[in-house]
């Protein structure tokens, strides 16, 4: 056998196992990007967030917001122009708890 027989054995070889390796692995190291990316897409394709969705986001945050300040639990104090809850959120009963 020649040196020119063997490479080309040991190349058909390879390329017959590698290519169908090679490409199984670029699959599976791919998938997760392409499914985050057409994720992406499809929420796009929806569209923006709701106002009303917006300020009821906007309204639970500022209720959990005020909770913690209750609790002293609020390393840095929000301001706001109305430290109030707002008006569709009830105000819960303030128990003293121990700061973990």
């Amino acid at each position: 056998m020649q040196l020119t027989e063997a490479v080309m054995i040991i190349m058909v070889t390879g390329m017959t196992v590698g290519i169908p390796l090679l490409g199984l692995t670029v699959r599976f190291a791919l998938k997760p990007v392409v499914e985050t990316w057409l994720r992406v897409r499809e929420a796009q394709a929806r569209g923006q967030v709701s106002a009303g969705e917006l300020e009821g986001l906007r309204a639970r945050v500022a209720h959990l917001e005020h909770m913690l300040d209750r609790h002293g639990m609020l390393e840095h104090p929000v301001t706001r122009a109305s430290p109030e809850l707002p008006e569709h959120l009830s105000a819960v009963v303030r128990v003293e708890r121990e700061r973990v």
